[in-house]
């Protein structure tokens, strides 16, 4: 939802810096009347505060799920002794076996992880015993 969220958020704010264009604009020919100047600037502000609120709310969705998952990692590589398969990943955390296999694939460049590729997709990262219990 955050993916969402983030793509919505700024295509509204890019969206508001035509409102703005169109108000300096009249602003400077000088032949447009102040309402419609004022207009443009209040659209326009209105939707850099609705892309800015929906910016700020994608950075929190996207941290409290990067929370989640990580916690969910730390429990499956402390109850498998350090297997944690993408497909059992994907379906605890709720999220897409592709958004798993890349956060595993992220997680893998910082600490010490084995891959083995399985049959059937069922791709299984071995971190080793000192993950064990983080």
């Amino acid at each position: 939802m955050y993916r969402i969220k983030y793509l919505l958020g700024s295509l509204i704010t890019v969206f508001s810096l035509v409102y703005l264009l169109f108000g300096i604009v009249g602003w400077y020919n000088g032949g447009t009347q102040f309402s419609d100047i004022l207009t443009c600037f209040i659209v326009g502000s209105l939707h850099i505060m609705g892309g800015g609120w929906l910016l700020v709310s994608s950075l929190k969705d996207y941290r409290k799920e990067t929370t989640r998952v990580d916690a969910i990692v730390r429990h499956l590589i402390r109850t498998n002794a350090g297997r944690v398969v993408v497909t059992d990943l994907a379906r605890y955390a709720e999220i897409t076996e592709e958004d798993a296999r890349e956060y595993l694939e992220r997680r893998s460049q910082t600490d010490v992880v084995f891959l083995i590729e399985g049959r059937g997709g069922r791709d299984t990262f071995f971190f080793g015993q000192q993950y064990w219990n983080n």
